[in-house]
This record gives C-alpha cells, structure tokens and sequence, in this order.
C-alpha cells in the first residue's frame, strides 16, 4: 500500500509506508501532517494513519508523533569496557586487602554515567554496580586494616609496659627478700638469686619469671648482690636483667629498693 501525505498545503506521493516512516524520523514530516491512501474517504494525521510500529525508534520534535521509550532505545551495540574494569578491580578488592576499592568506584561511576548516556547503546550497568559495591565494601577494608596497623603498636607497647612493671614489682619484692636474709645472716646477701626460694624467704617462685614481651631468650636475673651487705651504698644494684626485652629495655634494682626501667645502652 502507498501513501499520499499533505505537508503545508503541499501535496506528495505516493511513498512506501517505510518511506514515510524515515521522512517522519528524519524530521521531514511530523505527526500532524495529513496523509491519505486508496480507499480512504479523507485525509487523517500521520500519527493516527500511521501508528508507530513496535521496537522501531519513530521520533518527531513535536512530540506529536510520540513513541514509548522502548521504541526509541536501540539495541545494545556491546559491553561497557569500565564496567568490566570496575567489576575486576571489585574482585582484587579481596586480594589487596582493599586497595583496589578506588579503582573500581572509580571506573564503576564513569561506566555508569556512560550507559547512562549512550541511551541504551551500551550495556553493563549491573557489572559496574557490582564494582561498586565491591569497590565501596574495599573502602571498609582499607580503614579497618588501617586501624589494626595503628591499633596493633598501641596495644603491643601497652603489654610490653605491664610486663615491665610486673618485673618491676617482682625486683621489688626480690630485694625486700634479701633484705630479710640479710637480716638472719648478719647483714649480708644471699650469695644467689635461687637461695631466696630455696630457704623459703620467698614462697613464689614466679617471681624470679618473666611475663610475655620481657620473656626473651636467655633472659633471668644478673644477681649481683653476693659481695653486697645491707649497709653497702643505696646506688648499689643488686638485679639486672641479663637481656633487653622486645623494646630494648632492661630493668635495674638498687640496694635502697628503687628499680628503673632503663635503655639497653644506659644499663649498668
């Protein structure tokens, strides 16, 4: 069938039905010019003679010759090649320990916005929000790793500085210890460090142990009060532990009682 169509008072035809459809998506006519074929009793709207066909794009600037929106998109050409990386890059999220998580939010916006904008040409939008996802849940992996980097020193010197004191009390302990075999012995100390548990002086043998961070090896105590008495000099030491802990620390105590924790290099 051919068709006769009525454009501003002029007459032309006749055209192929396809015919007037690319006139009417070139813009050349529009929905409200008149056409007319064999048969018909008058001249009628294009855009009611001529319906838009289904899943063909029809566009007139007018907008009276409308189309749905599935008429007008055309068919995917491909594969958003951003949406590929964003979703890659998601994946790597797991074996960067997130690092990968900005790439892929990255290439997941932009592949996103350029589906959005080919108008249906491109595909892969849930391959780029899966990026995304990833790529967001990389950012929570990347703070919480950052955390635990600073989280982990903090608490590692918060041990190390209560096994310190704990070594420190017990020091304390162990010279009020041999101030009390000094006493039963006409002022002099014990000629070892293991004689205060052996003569029951001390009922704990965990106090010549050493906790976690300090307990490296060949650690103990470096006893140096056999030559001591307790009238000699207040300065004296007496116990020096034999290694520096973790944090190249070394604990020092006095005949006066006093203990320090002190550098590697300062102790005595």
């Amino acid at each position: 069938m051919t068709y006769h169509v009525a454009k501003n008072g002029e007459k032309s035809g006749p055209f192929e039905k396809e015919e007037v459809y690319r006139r009417l998506v070139a813009g050349e006519l529009s929905g409200s010019d008149l056409g007319w074929h064999e048969g018909m009793a008058e001249w009628e709207p294009l855009s009611k003679l001529l319906p838009p066909p289904q899943a063909q794009p029809v566009f007139a600037p007018s907008g009276v010759f409308a189309t749905n929106a599935a008429s007008l998109a055309p068919p995917p050409q491909g594969t958003s090649g951003l949406a590929i990386a964003s979703l890659v890059c998601g994946i790597l999220v797991f074996l960067t320990v997130g690092l990968a998580g900005l790439p892929a939010v990255i290439t997941g916006h932009l592949a996103l916005s350029g589906i959005r904008k080919s108008g249906g040409a491109l595909g892969g939008r849930g391959m780029a929000i899966a990026g995304l996802i990833l790529g967001y849940l990389g950012f929570g992996l990347t703070l919480i790793a950052v955390l635990a980097s600073l989280a982990v020193p903090a608490f590692t010197m918060v041990k190390t500085q209560g096994d310190q004191m704990k070594v420190v009390s017990n020091a304390k302990q162990l010279v009020i210890a041999m101030k009390q075999y000094s006493a039963d012995h006409d002022g002099k100390y014990p000629p070892s460090i293991e004689t205060l548990y052996d003569e029951q002086i001390i009922a704990d043998r965990k106090l010549l142990e050493f906790p976690g961070v300090t307990d490296v090896p060949g650690q103990g105590w470096d006893y140096r009060g056999a030559e001591l008495t307790d009238s000699s000099e207040g300065n004296a030491v007496v116990l020096v532990t034999k290694k520096a802990d973790r944090s190249k620390r070394k604990i020092v105590a006095h005949n006066d009682g006093s203990v320090k924790v002190v550098k590697e290099r300062d102790a005595p």
